[in-house]
């Protein structure tokens, strides 16, 4: 990896800032090596984490595999569930999760989701009441995360990237915040690359150096390319001789990876994952459309995680991985059928500070009666106490009441450790 010296990319991102008119904020005093950072990736369409992390013993699986005759992951055969030696397994394509998972590294967390007095099977509202923190209200001006990052005592205001998001544009989560770097891809990042690029940006600085809502998000995007401009991303190598899968969602994770791993101050990076509405054509036995799903989810993850560990930044990162909503326990049809909108679904945890290879939440059966509404896995767990877990424990924020206001009688669930391990070999 070709490391940029944080004098260097200051004095970088100022020249290209001279020639736009943009300023660029200076770095603060934290650094890889002595802050908290989460990764929330979202998988967005409602992972079926019923066939992600299936039963593998007990009354359970009975009722598992009456309930998906078809697409239930079988305990023989071409696909059949990994054996972890617990009532659950991994689906046969996550290699990477079970390895992550027995190396205590990754943890599982059943039956999350919103509180069931709100659970709502509509993508868009299920979404954006994660995603702002407040189950009961559609209508909250600014997401969790943007809450987390204007109450932590780890942002100072002079960081140079706090938040980046690896997408087109910032999810929810961080609605009302405005001091993102959001870049989905690096190639032809540029607006007009080429002999006159500088001159071409500074053009566009000069034509937008008002105070508008359209100056300041212009000002914006070119303080993006400034920084952009001045990082070597198209050649990145990373640690320990990890290689990112050839796909959109691995790119995303290897950006992500490389920009922490730069002196820059990043509290927060986000990504997402799509693809996951499953209504049919799920795939058969373990097998089919869901398996590459579950493949690409479980090599990138693994990927982005030994690249972080293997440079000395396993004790800062935490990984969150979630989705809208589970799906319905009982496939809706017959071959190569699917599975509709559900509820309770699976969260996973991956850090160096997470209790791993232990699954945590409640997991209430999958009987009828077990079942919420007679139809799905019962979200037992309010996800905001997963995040404020994260947030209090691992983030170093104790002001959770902020972040999700109205939530109330938190309980420590305790899948992380609070003890922060600082790496001195860091360099």
């Amino acid at each position: 990896m070709k490391k940029i010296n944080r004098r260097t990319f200051l004095q970088s991102t100022a020249a290209l800032g001279a020639l736009t008119g943009i300023k660029v904020a200076r770095a603060g005093a934290s650094s890889p090596s002595n802050q908290p950072i989460i990764i929330d990736l979202f998988m967005r369409g409602g992972m079926d984490g019923l066939n992600v992390v299936p039963p593998f013993s007990g009354p359970d699986r009975a009722f598992y595999e009456n309930l998906r005759p078809n697409i239930q992951v079988p305990l023989t055969g071409t696909n059949p569930v990994i054996d972890i030696g617990e009532a659950f397994g991994f689906h046969p394509a996550a290699i990477g999760l079970k390895d992550m998972y027995l190396a205590g590294d990754l943890t599982v967390i059943h039956g999350t989701g919103l509180p069931q007095e709100h659970v709502t099977r509509s993508h868009f509202d299920a979404t954006k009441l994660l995603e702002l923190g407040t189950p009961q209200s559609l209508s909250t001006v600014d997401g969790w995360l943007t809450r987390h990052l204007n109450s932590t005592p780890y942002i100072t205001g002079a960081e140079v990237i706090p938040v980046l998001v690896s997408a087109s544009s910032n999810p929810i989560s961080l609605q009302a915040y405005y001091n993102a770097l959001t870049v989905d891809q690096v190639n032809g990042y540029h607006p007009n690359s080429g002999e006159f690029q500088d001159e071409h940006a500074a053009a566009i600085g000069n034509m937008y150096a008002g105070n508008s809502a359209l100056d300041l998000s212009v000002a914006g995007a070119m303080n993006t390319l400034a920084i952009i401009s001045a990082l070597d991303l198209e050649n990145y190598v990373p640690a320990g001789d990890v290689v990112y899968p050839d796909n959109n969602l691995g790119r995303q994770l290897s950006l992500i990876a490389q920009l922490i791993r730069e002196d820059l101050d990043i509290n927060v990076a986000t990504a997402e994952y799509g693809g996951w509405d499953t209504h049919n054509g799920q795939g058969d036995g373990g097998g089919g459309y869901f398996f590459g799903k579950v493949a690409e989810l479980s090599d990138g993850l693994y990927a982005l995680w030994s690249d972080l560990k293997a440079a000395g930044l396993g004790q800062q990162v935490i990984i969150i991985v979630h989705s809208e909503f589970g799906r319905r326990a009982r496939q809706n049809g017959d071959n190569n059928s699917g599975t509709d909108h559900g509820s309770g679904n699976v969260m996973l945890v991956i850090g160096g500070r997470v209790n791993g290879g232990q699954m945590y939440g409640t997991f209430a059966g999958l009987s009828n009666e077990q079942l919420f509404g007679g139809e799905d896995v019962s979200p037992e767990v309010d996800f905001r106490q997963v995040y404020a877990t994260i947030v209090q424990e691992v983030l170093g924020n104790p002001f959770i009441d902020q972040v999700f206001p109205g939530y109330t009688n938190h309980s420590n669930m305790g899948f992380v450790s609070p003890d922060l391990i600082f790496k001195s070999s860091f360099d």
